[in-house]
């Protein structure tokens, strides 16, 4: 877990970075324990629309893998993607050359354009303190530079199996945040017991 005394948000940045160090280009990299949890991720998180011809910003791209998975299930995907570490940053721009990928923070980071679809993927979870009112900081930045939908993931307060120092989202808690954003909201808790996705749209699903 990140050490306690500097910026949140830089501790998180330099947990990745020995992470990096320990595994190279690897699922474990991203705190995944199995490359099979970060492909379920990518598939519930892609689920949320029928992404083909959209602009796709991914906060906490890591290596930016999430994109070739787009790729391959939909056409015309234009890929953007941002993290805190510069480590993961560096390291996906040689994995993937020619996508457009920045260091930057969600919570801070000003925008001059938008985005059909902003996706996130195990960004909330090494939060520490005041970790909900961040979250919803960054949920509704996200909402805001979005033109069609956010989907993002947390892990579950609705866990048996917690780890100590983590953060927790309550799903239901969750969902009432981000109906002040929409009233058109999906919460996802069918494909891991410890995770959940929720999916918000600018406008009615028909």
């Amino acid at each position: 877990m990140p050490e306690a005394g500097t910026d949140k948000f830089e501790r998180i940045a330099n947990y990745y970075q020995d992470l990096i160090r320990q595994y190279g280009h690897d699922p474990r990299s991203c705190d995944y324990g199995r490359a099979e949890s970060q492909r379920i991720k990518f598939q519930v998180l892609s689920d949320v629309m029928l992404l083909s011809h959209c602009t796709i910003l991914d906060v906490g791209c890591g290596f930016a893998d999430f994109a070739p998975f787009l790729q391959k299930r939909f056409a015309d995907v234009q890929y953007f993607g941002m993290d805190l570490c510069p480590e993961m940053v560096r390291e996906a721009r040689n994995s993937h050359p020619g996508l457009d990928l920045r260091v930057a923070n969600i919570a801070t980071e000003s925008f001059d354009r938008t985005f059909d679809v902003v996706t996130a993927n195990g960004i909330f979870y090494l939060l520490g303190e005041n970790a909900w009112p961040t979250m919803q900081n960054m949920v509704r930045r996200m909402f805001e530079i979005a033109t069609k939908a956010v989907a993002f993931n947390s892990l579950s307060r609705w866990s048996s199996d917690q780890e100590p120092a983590e953060f927790y989202a309550d799903p239901l808690q969750t969902v009432e945040f981000c109906r002040q954003l929409t009233p058109w909201v999906v919460l996802r808790h069918d494909y891991h017991p410890r995770d959940f996705t929720v999916y918000l749209y600018k406008t009615a699903r028909t």
